[in-house]
């Protein structure tokens, strides 16, 4: 049986993974802002779950959960990333300072739990660190911008990453699902007054997103159950496409910058030094 140590589990995908991971028999270091909504978990499993307050913008909350937790089960075999937040607009109308937040708990936050659990990590020559990103990071979305760029930030680090550890003997995971019916969608509205050159395109997007809760295809659950397969693997994927949402829109990037990289072929090549 592993150890999963599990970010953002109040509600949605890290609530589900705790409670697939518990429910497998695992040992589970539940964290939230708020550990009070995991008591029912807790009580649920009171030999394998253990919830703590974490708050992944904040280097003292994580350097104490991170001490507390291997305190009390000894070692972490499983991390997941899986704190964030949301936000929609144009990248001209988003307001700067909500923006910085995001990145500080979508991209920051990641950054700082990964690199607090990896001097341990080392030391046993073994692990798995999972991040929930997004297809968002695959592709750029007209009315996510800034979202986007807080996901393509986080997939940077982790291929990075992977190249860095993984001689060491540990595993990374990109997760990067479409939509999952969780209250990220109605949590990370920001409706803002569009622009007129912006309407044609955000008007269609704000119809989508208002018609998304309740009804996203993805399912916490079973992306939960996909995480611990994953998991198991001997050699896992570095990214891992969740749902078919998500696959169209990993295929439709792949083939587009196919496409263009072969058009531009020549004119790449002028570039370098004969």
């Amino acid at each position: 049986m592993a150890t999963w140590f599990i970010t953002g589990c109040s509600t949605g995908i890290g609530r589900a993974a705790a409670a697939a991971v518990a429910d497998a028999g695992h040992t589970v270091v539940a964290t939230a802002r708020r550990p009070e909504m995991l008591d029912d978990l807790v009580a649920a499993h009171p030999d394998t779950a253990i919830a703590l307050p974490l708050d992944v913008t904040d280097d003292a909350s994580v350097a104490s959960a991170v001490d507390e937790a291997l305190g009390r089960v000894g070692h972490i075999d499983v991390m997941v990333n899986n704190a964030g937040v949301g936000y929609f607009s144009t990248i001209e109308e988003s307001d700067q300072a909500d923006v910085r937040t995001m990145m500080e708990a979508n991209f920051w936050g990641a950054a700082r739990v990964t690199t607090a659990l990896l001097p341990h990590l080392r030391e046993r020559r073994a692990g798995h660190i999972f991040t929930v990103s997004s297809i968002a990071g695959v592709r750029g979305s007209a009315g996510l911008g800034y979202y986007c760029a807080t996901k393509f930030a986080v997939s940077g680090f982790m291929e990075a990453l992977a190249a860095e550890v993984g001689h060491l003997g540990i595993k990374v995971t990109l997760i990067e699902p479409g939509p999952v019916r969780s209250l990220w969608i109605p949590s990370g509205e920001k409706k803002e007054d569009v622009l007129p050159d912006y309407a044609d395109v955000m008007e269609p997007f704000w119809d989508r997103i208002r018609g998304l809760p309740g009804k996203q295809p993805g399912s916490p659950e079973a992306l939960a159950e996909a995480m611990l397969q994953l998991a198991d693997a001997p050699e896992p994927p570095l990214h891992f496409i969740a749902g078919a949402h998500a696959l169209a829109g990993a295929r439709t990037k792949i083939e587009r910058l196919t496409a263009e990289v072969d058009a531009w072929e020549d004119l790449t090549l002028s570039v370098d030094r004969p």
